[in-house]
């Protein structure tokens, strides 16, 4: 998923060195940023961009700027001071401590008249630039340290989509329109690999977990159903008891792909239905074990939730006693859950329901 795209602004480059933290503090001078230049994070600025430093460098107060930017508007004390929310004298103060740091007169004021001087018109643009570049600093950072911006990667498998993935996401994104999220396809212990490694934030996956270092979340479990041709004679029940798969061809996912799901049909084949499975075909994924079901090739398991796949040759049958399960979870790295990512670990526990927490 891209960034979303931000209307054109000229920014005004902050130095590091020209920035005191403490006072909120813009530096303002004659030296102009060459057309495309980089400022201290990294960012390209427009041509137009322009930074001014004082000879000695003297950093200028952030809300001194925003005083002369307001007066300037409005050329009217009275006013300025109510947008800003400050005393007439307040204000003046601020005003000719600015005027004292430049090192000349900005406005020109009597009791019934407030203009411009010409420094006063040269000095406008630029400190109108640092006061709209530094808001937009501090609105980003707020929103990055509450999550509200930033990046999140987000893992997930395939059997996921059918499932809570698509409400997930679309719930966070509603959400935190102004966070990027990456999206990640991968298997269970590739997902497992990349939340170690750092490469991935948060993954929707499938337990049980082959490493002890993460954080879960838990999703109900569900179950699978058994995907029939619709010329097979089984196909007129309405539940299969295991024992009458026994000789049936049978489609099954290769182990390395899941190999909780492929024990655990294997063992209800031997233990429910007193039989070893006849596998004719490894499947990689569901939506292809259905396919070939309907072509003839043989019957196996896929989830509930894809009987939606309504193919003409497929009859979807649930099994009569227990039936194989495949559990989900939102899975993070303990201690290392960035503010992003948390927020999607909020939605999912306080909005999706019929959650638990894990161990």
């Amino acid at each position: 998923m891209s960034n979303r795209s931000l209307p054109h602004i000229d920014r005004v480059s902050l130095s590091a060195r020209c920035f005191r933290a403490r006072r909120r503090a813009i530096c303002l001078g004659p030296c102009e940023l060459l057309p495309g230049s980089v400022g201290d994070r990294g960012i390209a600025h427009p041509a137009s961009a322009k930074m001014v430093c004082s000879e000695k460098g003297s950093a200028l107060d952030y809300r001194a700027l925003e005083c002369f930017v307001i007066t300037a508007e409005e050329l009217h004390f009275r006013r300025a001071s109510a947008r800003l929310n400050l005393t007439q004298p307040s204000l003046s103060a601020r005003i000719k401590a600015l005027e004292k740091e430049v090192g000349t007169q900005l406005l020109e004021r009597t009791r019934r008249h407030v203009a411009l001087t010409p420094a006063g018109r040269a000095f406008l643009d630029s400190a109108r630039s640092a006061v709209a570049n530094t808001t937009e600093a501090l609105r980003s950072a707020r929103m990055a340290a509450s999550g509200e911006a930033g990046r999140l990667r987000f893992g997930f498998t395939g059997l996921s989509t059918f499932g809570d993935m698509p409400d997930l996401v679309q719930r966070f994104r509603s959400r935190f329109p102004a966070v990027e999220v990456e999206l990640v396809h991968a298997d269970t212990a590739k997902l497992e690999t990349g939340l170690l490694t750092e490469e991935i934030d948060v993954a929707l996956l499938h337990p049980p977990l082959e490493h002890d270092q993460f954080s879960r979340l838990d999703f109900p479990p569900e179950d699978l159903v058994l995907a029939l041709p619709m010329s097979n004679e089984l196909g007129r029940l309405e539940a299969i008891r295991m024992p009458l798969l026994s000789g049936q061809p049978l489609l099954l996912p290769p182990r390395r792909a899941g190999p909780h799901l492929y024990d655990q049909i294997i063992h209800l084949c031997r233990t429910e239905g007193g039989f070893s499975p006849w596998v004719v075909q490894e499947v990689a994924t569901m939506t292809t074990l259905i396919g070939l079901a309907a072509a003839g090739l043989g019957c196996g398991f896929v989830l509930r939730s894809l009987d939606i796949i309504k193919h003409p040759g497929v009859a979807y049958r649930p099994l009569a006693s227990k039936a194989p399960r495949v559990d989900t979870s939102l899975v993070w790295r303990k201690g290392r859950l960035s503010k992003v990512a948390s927020n999607l670990v909020q939605i999912a526990r306080v909005e999706m329901p019929h959650h638990r927490n894990g161990p």
